[in-house]
This record gives structure tokens, sequence and C-alpha cells, in this order.
């Protein structure tokens, strides 16, 4: 796991995507949030909170959120990827040219690609220069992440 001076990236402004970056920024990393909502993001800055996916939950006001692919990928030890299964491989290919090898990608995206019958790590192979590529994955909901209630997460 990166140490709390290393830069963690989500991409995702969803439930999920929250609910992760908020755990890692309360575990003491420096996480920048992607996403293409400029309202979320704007929400998100203004009152630390995603009103629209976790309303009412109160975030780490070190959240940096962006609409900015690049300035949340690049340089970032570890990406989790929380992007919707249709949008997964467009979104991948636009963050490539900021990507490096030594990066850690971790998919938190339930789903197969509909055109090519891939599994998100697979994509996450084919579109990155990324040689660790790991799948977050379990019998748990965003809400209940947020909520700190216990659930049981698989990685692999």
């Amino acid at each position: 796991m990166a140490t709390p001076s290393e830069k963690i990236a989500v991409l995702g402004g969803g439930s999920f995507g929250t609910a992760i970056a908020n755990i890692v920024a309360d575990n003491g990393h420096a996480v920048t949030q992607w996403m293409r909502d400029e309202d979320i993001v704007a929400s998100m800055r203004t009152i630390n909170e995603n009103s629209r996916y976790l309303p009412g939950k109160k975030l780490n006001p070190t959240i940096v959120p962006t609409t900015r692919l690049g300035e949340a990928v690049q340089d970032a030890a570890i990406i989790f990827v929380a992007i919707p299964s249709k949008a997964f491989r467009s979104v991948m290919q636009q963050a490539r040219p900021f990507l490096n090898a030594n990066q850690i990608l971790v998919s938190t995206t339930k789903g197969i690609e509909e055109n090519g019958f891939l599994m998100m790590s697979q994509i996450l192979e084919q579109e990155s220069p990324c040689d660790k590529i790991g799948v977050l994955s379990g019998p748990n909901l965003a809400k209940e992440i947020a909520q700190r209630v216990l659930t049981g997460t698989v990685i692999a």
C-alpha cells in the first residue's frame, strides 16, 4: 500500500468512488478524485459532500475533486477506477497518456464490457502501461462502506 505522502487517485464521482476516496483520505493519503460532472466537483469543494450520490455524508475536506483527468492520475501511486462499465474503456483511453508502468490500478467496477465480453481488469491490461492491476469486489454497497458498516471485500 502507499505511504501517506504518496498521491492516490480515484476515477469516478459516483457513490462507490466517493466512498473509496473518503476512506483513503481518512487514512491520511493525498486523494484526487476525478469526475466528469462540474456540479459535483463544485459541491464537494464548497460543502465537502457529494450531494447527488452520497447525500448527507460529510467527506474528508482534503479530497481534491477535479474534472481534469490528467491532473488526477499523473504521478498517483495507486489509481482506483470506479467508472461505469459502459464508459470504462473510453476513460482509460483518455487517461493512458498520463499513466506510467509503476502505477497500481485497482478496478472497483462490476460488469463486463458489452462489445468484447471482457472484464474490467482485462480492459485495464489493454488500455494502460501498468503491470500491477487489481480488482476490488465483494458483497458490499457504497453506502455501507461510507457508513463504515462491517462488510466483506476482496482484492485480487
